[in-house]
């Protein structure tokens, strides 16, 4: 009797087949692996896309208060330049009246020191005078204690005395009256020029011509006065010191522009040859202050009846 060696029924495992499983489980662990990286990769991506988005948005919002603000800035940029273009025009003009002012005030000093200078003039004159009527008087009176001169002698050399004393004040008068008297506009010799009301009350004491007072404001229509005068305040400036007058007259209507305060402002009516004169006391804002110098009734009628025509009458 034979026997047969037993074959074992279940064969051993192929080295083969084991290396292939495990690199098959080993290539879907690292796809795995990759996959879950992905999911990863994208899930922080799209949480970078949508911090992107709102940092964007975020930096727009940013972007435009910047350029609100900035357009405010430009804005009151504007605003202030504007304001400093005002205030430099402001200052130029400001400028401008001080060395007007300045202007004035150096004239009316010089006028002074001038008016102080015939001042001092006319006191030493009137001293001198004094003086010497005075020594005149004490020589006769020490002539008459010593002598027993005539009566009549003493009389006369009192009246002598007396005559001198009326031709010094006759004298003193007219260098006064001298003083006051100025040229008018139209380059004529003018009257006595009074600047304020008593002076006014002295000139019409003396009757030489004919006076008026006015007070003047600024209107759309003329202001009537005397004998066909009327006028109209065009400017009044008060700081200068100056104004502007329309002047109708005879039916003619002439323009005096820029006139000082006791100026005479001449001009010729009809059938007179002696000018009629404006003088203006007082300038206030919209209205000035003065009176009308006419000349009287009799020189008018001996002007009409005169040969020649009258000046020609022009404004200035």
């Amino acid at each position: 009797m034979s026997f047969t060696p037993l074959m074992d029924s279940g064969s051993p495992e192929d080295p083969s087949e084991a290396s292939s499983e495990q690199a098959t489980q080993s290539t879907d662990r690292n796809f795995r692996i990759l996959g879950a990286l992905l999911a990863i990769g994208m899930i922080v991506a799209a949480g970078e896309g949508i911090y992107a988005w709102k940092l964007s948005g975020r930096l727009r919002d940013v972007e435009r208060k910047v350029q609100a603000q900035i357009t405010v800035q430009d804005t009151s940029l504007h605003h202030l330049r504007d304001r400093l273009g005002d205030t430099e025009d402001q200052f130029a003009d400001l400028q401008g009246d001080l060395a007007s002012t300045k202007d004035h005030l150096g004239r009316t000093q010089g006028d002074l020191r001038k008016a102080r200078q015939i001042s001092d003039q006319l006191a030493k004159e009137q001293k001198d005078t004094a003086d010497h009527l005075t020594g005149q008087l004490s020589d006769l009176q020490q002539a008459q204690a010593s002598t027993s001169g005539t009566v009549g002698s003493l009389l006369t050399d009192v009246n002598g005395v007396k005559q001198e004393v009326s031709v010094t004040k006759q004298d003193l008068a007219s260098t006064r009256s001298e003083l006051q008297r100025v040229v008018g506009d139209l380059g004529v010799q003018s009257g006595l020029v009074a600047h304020n009301r008593d002076d006014l009350a002295e000139l019409r004491l003396r009757g030489e011509r004919d006076y008026f007072e006015f007070d003047l404001r600024k209107s759309s229509r003329p202001q009537k006065y005397v004998n066909g005068v009327a006028l109209q305040l065009k400017n009044a400036n008060v700081k200068q010191q100056k104004y502007s007058v329309d002047l109708i007259s005879d039916d003619r209507k002439i323009e005096k522009k820029d006139k000082n305060t006791n100026e005479p402002v001449q001009f010729y009516q009809q059938g007179n040859r002696v000018p009629t004169e404006i003088v203006v006391n007082q300038i206030y804002k919209d209205r000035i202050v003065g009176y009308i110098s006419m000349p009287k009734q009799r020189q008018a009628s001996a002007g009409s009846a005169a040969a020649g025509a009258p000046p020609p009458t022009s404004g200035s």
